[in-house]
This record gives C-alpha cells, structure tokens and sequence, in this order.
C-alpha cells in the first residue's frame, strides 16, 4: 500500500470517528435538552470538534438526526439477529427471548427521551417528518422481514400479519419507553411478554400446535 493510498484510507477513518462522535454527542443532548435545546454549537463542542468539522459531516441538525436514527436501527438490527438463531421451540420460549432483547434494547430513559423528541419534532415540522416517516417505515419492513426468520426457524407462526406484529412490537416498544422511566420494570416486561406470547403459535405441522384467536377487525 502506498504513502497515497494509506492518507486517504486515515483520512476515512478519521472521518467515519468524526461522524460517530457527532451522532453520539447529538443523541446525548437532544435526549437531554431537547430538539430545539440542542444547538450545533454544543452538540460540536461536546464532541469534540469545531462547527466547520459538524458541517462537514451533515448539511443541518436535521441530517444529523436522520444519522442517529439509522443508527439506533442498525443496532437493533444486530442486536436482534442474535434470536435469529434461536433454538426456542414453543411460543413461550421464543416470547421470552423476545422480551429480553426489547428489554435489553429499547428500556433507557435516554432512549425514551430520544425517541420522543425526535417524534415530537416530526410532528411539528411537515418537512422533516417525510423523510422521518420513510425511515420509520424502512425500519418496520426490516423488522417484519427479521420477525419473518426468527418465526420460520423456530418452526412458529404468528397469530396476525407477520406486518402488523412487526409494527406492534415497535408501538409497544416506544410506549413502554415512555412507561419505563417511573415504573417497575418487571411489570413492563410481563406486558411484553404476555403479547408476545399470544402472537406466536406452534407451526400446523406440530403435533402440539396451538390455535390463534382472530381478532381481526374485518371478521
């Protein structure tokens, strides 16, 4: 590798830490402070770097924000790829790992404030919330396309479109975010697990195969 080759592939990694450190200290105090009480300014200074280095990462703190979002999704997207592989053979088993990795998760108070403001301030500003709503939507086709794998190699079925258990856990999720801060945390995880328990049902083939009830408001 040549002196040319190894500047530009320090500059990169020099870049790429730069870009983390910026979605680190905008996650922290947008959580802290607020959208609006978060300014580039701080957001900058608490990463460590100069106004100039935050604008040549992201066009505005709104492109930031959309950085964190992804973020925060990949990581549930590696963190969930671990039930994946799961071994669980009933419903109860694979609603318990479930319940742990939401747990794990999405349970922190700075997670809850994140998620809140961030969707406070979608719904107030019609501009950001397009492109805000098209991440949201991404990540829940993710999320059904995950819950797919995991339900088909534990040889279970879910009790509803695999689609609208997918944007239930996510809603249920955010809900119990906002919960978790002032309650007890092991009354949050047996609601979590109680629905997810009823979602998944043994594969027809199964000799132990339980039944769904239809709760469909078209039926």
């Amino acid at each position: 590798m040549n002196t040319k080759t190894v500047g530009a592939t320090n500059r990169a990694k020099s870049q790429q830490e730069t870009h983390a450190a910026l979605v680190k200290s905008g996650a922290a105090l947008i959580a802290k402070n607020g959208y609006s009480g978060a300014s580039v300014r701080d957001i900058s200074s608490k990463a460590g770097f100069t106004q100039g280095a935050f604008y040549s990462n992201f066009a505005s703190k709104d492109d930031l924000v959309f950085a964190i979002m992804r973020a925060q999704f990949q990581e549930a997207y590696i963190s969930i790829s671990k039930i994946e592989n799961s071994q669980s053979e009933s419903p109860a088993e694979l609603a318990q790992e479930a319940t742990a990795w939401l747990m794990d998760f999405f349970i922190s108070d700075e997670k809850a404030l994140l998620d809140t403001e961030i969707a406070l301030h979608a719904i107030r500003d019609e501009k950001f919330a397009s492109t805000y709503n098209e991440l949201v939507a991404e990540h829940a086709q993710k999320m059904v396309s995950l819950l797919q794998k995991i339900a088909d190699a534990s040889e279970l079925e879910t009790c509803a479109p695999t689609e609208q258990v997918a944007k239930g856990m996510i809603a249920l999720s955010r809900g119990l975010k906002l919960m978790a801060p002032r309650n007890d945390q092991n009354s949050i995880r047996d609601i979590l697990h109680v629905f997810l328990e009823a979602i998944f049902q043994q594969s027809p083939d199964s000799d132990t195969g339980q039944k769904c009830v239809s709760h469909s408001l078209n039926s």
